[in-house]
């Protein structure tokens, strides 16, 4: 009984005791348009328009993981946006707990103004696999730097 208790007494706790939570794993692929936050094989499974099991396994392989247990684990997609050229990533800079909510503080990182970068249009994103928080989760910022600029030519 005291470890059912300590197992669903997690989920509510950072997983570091310090108002944070850990990253598991993560990859540089976009599998939702973000930001969004996913808590379930079947969320998923539809966010893909596929089968619950095949996504969780797929997106499990993405993240270099054995398997993702939805009880215990959940998913947040953060997207940069459209971008001119290659070169852009997303970077997660902190994952805090602040008022009962889940506070994703991200930054879109440049390329350096002397890169040799693609030159076509790009979507950064990052995937990443954290602890399971039950509770509202905020993106910092809302959206990528410049978002709602016009891409095209003038």
């Amino acid at each position: 009984m005291l470890s059912v208790t300590l197992t669903a007494f997690c989920l509510f706790v950072p997983a570091q005791g310090k108002g944070e939570l850990k990253v598991i794993a993560k990859t540089p692929a976009r599998i939702a348009q973000g930001p969004v936050v996913i808590k379930s094989a079947e969320q998923l499974a539809k966010l893909q328009s596929t089968e619950a099991d095949k996504a969780s396994a797929q997106l499990a392989k993405m993240l270099k993981v054995e398997s993702i247990d939805w009880t215990k684990q959940m998913v947040i997609v953060i997207s940069g946006g459209t971008q001119r050229t290659g070169g852009y990533a997303v970077e997660v800079k902190s994952l805090e707990v602040k008022e009962g909510k889940l506070i994703v503080n991200w930054k879109l990182n440049t390329p350096p103004p002397d890169a040799f970068v693609t030159q076509a249009f790009t979507n950064p994103a990052l995937t990443i696999l954290v602890d399971r928080f039950v509770g509202d989760v905020v993106f910092e910022p809302k959206s990528p730097p410049g978002a709602g600029k016009k891409l095209g030519g003038q």
